[in-house]
């Protein structure tokens, strides 16, 4: 069964003698709208023929949604999708064009904008309007909300908040206001069926009874409660500190949101309802547990599994207690969307568990589910189903977890959140740590220049010996020769140190590359080119330009390209290598050292502010 509570609705033809024959006749002496108004006419003109007779309604809800009185989203001008339009504009267009559809869609707007005195000037101008306009139209301005009923789901994935109302020219309508809470609590679809209440809910209750459910489970409950549920939802999904929802949100079918086009229309049937009601969401009804409550009590259950390391399951129990917290607003709360959205989106990126804790996750989150569903009384099927979930979405969590992408995000993105919110510190000395070999070397670090070793050889494959000896001449060759690196001086020597270094730690790790036939100067290229890229030596601010490096080599193309074998190598096998950030200080130069320890002791001691760089 479709959980957010599609009804099969039946369309039903409304009398259209009121309104045939007119719809294409525009007033005498009124200018005819630009081509965008032309759409919008086509539109209110499409929705006025339809079928369903409450098709304006919807229509005119959705652009009203995307005005002033009720987006939530500031405009961004660097998006031009992302513009709000003001109220008044719409209704100054509406006003201004004389036309059938447009006097229909008045009607409309009258009865859904909150604003009185916008209301009472539409009235005003609709008092001297002549176009005949459906009952179903103009009854949209007296209709009542009669009943309301609630079905929700055994695992707090959402709820389906029914009302049944009383619309003139059309008789029973009912709206099915779909509550998710995969990404927090949220409106996410509302369902405007022009068919009454009691014929939708003895749906709903077939459906369930198919499905293996109680069919006592959708039950009728006050407006004033029916109000509460759904404006707790909306206030939620507004709060500054709302969770994201991915941008092609959508239910399981592929359906599109139906919000926040229906607000307005919602909201409108909000003010006609009773006050001073109770939430009846199911996710209200749980007990309130903290994160540390829920892990605590896990413990001490007998669903906890027993492991070598006491501590590590505590903390295991705690990043799953936390990411459900955080993620579906309840620290016990699984369900298999959530166990989707944790194992394949949330925990392999997490930054605040230990890998430790993360191992062990498949271990325990079975038996926290069990424990967690036992104390929220979740029926024994859908914590089978929850499981199966685990079963299914495992495999992607392991794999994610020892990816380089996630294993990178767990390190810095905590340091990467505290940059967006204004300090640049942790992530700027967590990125000179990574420079030089980790924190203990950058607390270490000196300026002292290298010095001017000889080429080593112990530990290289004899086999390789003499093309790592040849590359080095080369190299060594166009530091003391070439007049493009004769101004350095000294520092030529110690550039020369770290190509020397760099060149011979690649043999030795891994000696394969030197077996296959290449260019003996491409290789000194690219070595001098990963070593210079390292220290700002080569480079549009250093002290040779990448084209002259390799012009003087004679190496078509970039010498970023010689160099990825000989990196790859030094990293023993890694692709990617940033030649950046090499994560040695012994292949950094005395005053690239110089540099990042000044700009270590100034993150240190300086002001804390955006935008700081690490060069």
């Amino acid at each position: 069964m479709a959980r957010r509570g599609k009804s099969g609705r039946k369309h039903r033809t409304p009398n259209r003698s009121a309104t045939r024959g007119r719809a294409d006749r525009p007033v005498h002496g009124v200018e005819p709208p630009d081509e965008q108004g032309t759409e919008l006419i086509a539109s209110l003109r499409a929705a006025l023929r339809s079928e369903d007779p409450t098709a304006l309604t919807s229509l005119v809800s959705s652009l009203l949604s995307v005005t002033d009185a009720w987006s939530v989203l500031a405009d961004d001008p660097s998006d031009p999708d992302d513009v709000t339009v003001p109220l008044d504009a719409l209704v100054d267009s509406f006003v201004g064009t004389t036309y059938a559809e447009t006097t229909a869609a008045l009607h409309v707007v009258a009865a859904l904008v909150p604003d009185e005195l916008v209301a009472a000037r539409i009235r005003h101008v609709l008092s001297g309007r002549r176009h005949p306009v459906p009952e179903s139209v103009r009854g949209v301005r007296d209709l009542t909300v009669e009943h309301a009923a609630r079905l929700g789901d055994e695992l707090g994935d959402g709820d389906n908040v029914i009302l049944g109302l009383a619309w003139p020219g059309i008789g029973g309508v009912t709206t099915v206001t779909y509550v998710d809470e995969a990404f927090g609590t949220r409106v996410k679809d509302v369902f405007l069926v022009p068919e009454p209440f009691a014929e939708i809910c003895a749906r709903y209750r077939e459906l369930l009874a198919e499905n293996g459910r109680r069919p006592d489970e959708l039950t009728e409950i006050p407006l004033a409660d029916a109000r509460a549920s759904i404006e707790t939802a909306i206030a939620l999904a507004d709060a500054d500190d709302a969770p994201e929802v991915p941008d092609d949100w959508s239910d399981p079918d592929g359906d599109p949101v139906g919000w926040p086009g229906a607000r307005p229309f919602v909201e409108m049937l909000l003010r006609r309802m009773p006050s001073g009601g109770a939430s009846t969401l199911t996710s209200d009804a749980w007990p309130e547990v903290s994160t540390e409550e829920a892990v605590a009590g896990f413990l001490a259950s007998p669903h906890a599994p027993h492991l070598d390391d006491d501590h590590v399951l505590a903390q295991a129990a705690a990043v799953l207690a936390a990411d459900a917290a955080e993620g579906a607003g309840h620290p016990l709360r699984w369900s298999p969307v959530q166990v989707e959205l944790a194992l394949s989106q949330r925990l392999p990126w997490t930054g605040s568990a230990t890998d430790e804790a993360l191992e062990v996750v498949g271990a325990v989150i079975r038996p926290f589910i069990r424990y967690a569903h036992e104390l929220l009384g979740v029926p024994v099927e859908a914590t089978d189903e929850t499981l199966t979930a685990v079963d299914e979405w495992m495999p992607s969590f392991d794999m994610l977890l020892h990816a380089a992408a996630a294993s990178r995000w767990r390190e810095v993105g905590a340091l990467v959140d505290a940059f967006e919110h204004g300090d640049p510190v942790p992530l700027m000395l967590h990125t000179l740590a990574e420079q030089v070999g980790g924190q203990e070397v950058l607390d270490a670090l000196t300026a002292d220049p290298l010095p001017d070793e000889p080429l080593v050889l112990n530990g290289v494959p004899a086999d390789v010996q003499d093309a790592v000896v040849q590359i080095a001449e080369l190299a060594d060759g166009w530091l003391d020769t070439s007049p493009r690196v004769a101004h350095l001086g000294a520092v030529r020597r110690e550039w020369r140190t770290a190509a020397r270094r760099l060149l011979a730690d690649a043999a030795r790790t891994d000696p394969a590359w030197l077996r296959h036939r290449a260019s003996a100067s491409a290789r000194a290229c690219g070595l001098l080119w990963a070593t210079g890229v390292a220290n700002r030596l080569v480079g549009p601010s250093g002290a040779v330009l990448v084209r002259d490096l390799g012009a003087d080599f004679d190496v078509s193309g970039s010498p970023s390209a010689k160099a990825e074998t000989l990196l790859r190598a030094w990293a023993g096998g890694r692709w990617g290598v940033d030649p950046t950030d090499l994560g040695d200080a012994g292949l950094l130069i005395g005053y690239r050292r110089a540099e990042i320890i000044a700009l270590r002791d100034t993150y240190r001691t300086g002001p804390r502010q955006q935008g700081a760089s690490t060069d």
